[in-house]
C-alpha cells in the first residue's frame, strides 16, 4: 500500500452464544447438518406468538461487558429494527438500539509484538436471522440458525492495518474462548466479520467514503479484503476516480471486492421499543456475582514469567481446554509439565480423539505420570505405552500399570560408563563423529544408551557424561 495513505478501519463483529436455547423460544441452540429440525413458532412469527427472554443469555453478555472493560447499561430492554429479507419472517429483528447491554470498553492487541488497546463503542444483544443457501436461481432456508442468541460488538475506527484488523479479531475470538460465551468458529458461521473501510492522506484527520465489505469467513480473508480495497480507494482518489459509500463482499475466487449494493444514505430501520419484552433491571448485586476467566492477554503475560514459547503460548490461548487442563496439573516444574504436556500427551490425544476426555478428565493421574518423568523415575517415551494400557485396564491408575509393567527406572545397578565404552567399542568411528559433530553424535550416542538398557538410564547422569565427552573434545 502507498506510505502517503493511511487506513481507518472499524469493524463489527457477530457472536452466537453458546446458550442451552435460542434468544426468544425453548428451541436447543444446536447445528444440525438436517435443515428446520430446531424451530419453533416463535421463531417462525407466527400470529399471536410472544418471545420470551433467555436468562442466560444475558449473563453471557454481562461477562463480555466485563472482560470487555465496559460500562454496563443496568436497564435490558429491546427494540425492533425494521427490514425485510427472505431470512426474517417476522420483517422485523429484536436487537439493543438505544440500550446496548455494554458501552466504551476496549481490548488488548498484539502487533508486532507491541500492545495496542483498540476502543471499542458498544455491545448489543440481538437475534440471529435464518440461514440462506443460494443454488443456481433458488434460495434455501434454514431456520434453525432463527432466534440464535447473538453479540454483536462495534468497534471505534481507530484501526489502521490489516495486522491491526486480524490481531483485533483474533483477540475477541480467543476472549469469547476464554469466557466460555461461544465456540467463535468462522467456518460454521458462529462468529462473522463485518469490516468498514476508507482511507486518508496520512497526518489528516478525514473520514472519508467508506465502504463495508460483509461476511468475511476467515483470517486470511480479512487481510486480502481490507489491502485489496485498501488499494482500490487510493488508486480512486490518486486517479479523481468517483466512488459511492457502498456494501461489498470478498470474492475467494477471484481475490476481489465486489459490490453488492449502494449505501449513499443511511437505511432507516424504524426502530421502536420492543412491546412484547419488559423492561428489566439489574441489580449491582446480580452484576458483581458474574465472574470473568482469566484473559487472554492476562494469561499470555503468566506463560511468559513461567518461561514457555510463543508457539505453546498460541497454542493454549487458542485452545482453553488444553490450556484450563496444563494449568489444573499439580507438579514440581511448570515448564518441563509443558514441554511433556505438548510432545507426549497432545500428541496423544491428537492420534487419539476418543481418548482425549478421559485424560483430561483425569488430571490427578496425568500429573502424577508427569512428576515421575521430571523426577527421572519413569522414561518420557513409556507416556504413550502407558496410556496404551490405561485403554487395556479401563482403569486410569498410573502407579499399578507402571509396577504391573515394569515401567519405573531401576538404574540403581547401571554402569553408565560401561554402557558408553560398550557403545564406542561397537562403533569405532563415533569418537571422530564427536569432533566433528558432536550434536549428531551426542543423539545416536543417547538413544544406543537408552535402547541397552531398554529405557531405565538416569537421563541426568546420561547428559553429564556427554557434556564431559564434549568438554574433552574442546
Amino acid at each position: 500500500m502507498n506510505n502517503d495513505w493511511e487506513l481507518v478501519i472499524g469493524i463489527e463483529i457477530h457472536i452466537e452464544l453458546n446458550t442451552k436455547t435460542k434468544m426468544f423460544s425453548s428451541q436447543p441452540n444446536s447445528y444440525s447438518d438436517n435443515p428446520n429440525i430446531y424451530v419453533s413458532p416463535i421463531d417462525l412469527a407466527y400470529p399471536g406468538t410472544l418471545p420470551i427472554l433467555n436468562k442466560e443469555a444475558i449473563i453471557k453478555g454481562i461477562k463480555l461487558a466485563k472482560a470487555l472493560n465496559m460500562t454496563i447499561d443496568h436497564l435490558v430492554r429491546f427494540d425492533r429494527k425494521n427490514y425485510f429479507y427472505p431470512d426474517l419472517t417476522k420483517g422485523y429483528q429484536i436487537t439493543q438500539q438505544f440500550n446496548p447491554i455494554g458501552k466504551n470498553g476496549n481490548i488488548k492487541i498484539k502487533v508486532d509484538n507491541e500492545w495496542k488497546d483498540v476502543s471499542i463503542e458498544r455491545i448489543h444483544l440481538e437475534e440471529d436471522t435464518a440461514k440462506s443457501l443460494h443454488q443456481n436461481k433458488l434460495t434455501f432456508l434454514n431456520y434453525n440458525r432463527s432466534g440464535i442468541p447473538l453479540i454483536e460488538i462495534v468497534s471505534d475506527p481507530v484501526i489502521h492495518s490489516s495486522q491491526e484488523a486480524i490481531a483485533y479479531v483474533e483477540a475477541i475470538r480467543q476472549t469469547a474462548l476464554a469466557i466460555n460465551i461461544s465456540d467463535a468458529k468462522m467456518n460454521e458461521g458462529s462468529l462473522r466479520v463485518d469490516v468498514n473501510i476508507s482511507v486518508r492522506r496520512k497526518g489528516t484527520n478525514d473520514l472519508n467514503t467508506r465502504v463495508e465489505i460483509k461476511n468475511l469467513n476467515s483470517i486470511s480473508n480479512i487481510e486480502k479484503a481490507i489491502n485489496y480495497e485498501a488499494n482500490y480507494q487510493i488508486n480512486c482518489y490518486e486517479n479523481n476516480i468517483p466512488f459511492e459509500q457502498s456494501t461489498k463482499r470478498f470474492d475467494e475466487d477471484k481475490q476481489i471486492t465486489v459490490l453488492m449494493r449502494s449505501k449513499s444514505s443511511a437505511i432507516d430501520y424504524k426502530y421502536f421499543p420492543e412491546p412484547n419484552i419488559p423492561y428489566i433491571r439489574l441489580s449491582n448485586e446480580l452484576i458483581d456475582s458474574i465472574s470473568i476467566e482469566e484473559l487472554p492477554y492476562q494469561k499470555e503475560q503468566r506463560y511468559l514469567v513461567n518461561g514457555l514459547n510463543n508457539v505453546q503460548i498460541s497454542q493454549l490461548i487458542n485452545n482453553p481446554t488444553y490450556a484450563n487442563f496444563l494449568d489444573s496439573l499439580n507438579t514440581t516444574d511448570f515448564k518441563k509439565t509443558t514441554n511433556i504436556f505438548f510432545s507426549e500427551i497432545v500428541s496423544y490425544m491428537n492420534q487419539n480423539p476418543n481418548f482425549s476426555h478421559q485424560i483430561i478428565s483425569n488430571s490427578k493421574e496425568i500429573s502424577k505420570l508427569i512428576q515421575y518423568v521430571i523426577d527421572n523415575k519413569v522414561s518420557k517415551n513409556s507416556i504413550k505405552q502407558i496410556l496404551e494400557l490405561v485403554q487395556i485396564y479401563k482403569e486410569f491408575l498410573v502407579d499399578l500399570i507402571i509396577k504391573d509393567n515394569g515401567l519405573f527406572i531401576e538404574n540403581k545397578n547401571i554402569n553408565l560408563e560401561e554402557v558408553i565404552e560398550e557403545i564406542f567399542n561397537e562403533n569405532p568411528s563415533l569418537k571422530v563423529e564427536f569432533k566433528n559433530n558432536f550434536a549428531r553424535a551426542s543423539k545416536f550416542l543417547s538413544g544406543q544408551v537408552m535402547k541397552k538398557t531398554s529405557g531405565k538410564a538416569d537421563i541426568i547422569k546420561l547428559n553429564q557424561l556427554i557434556k564431559a565427552l564434549n568438554e574433552e573434545k574442546e
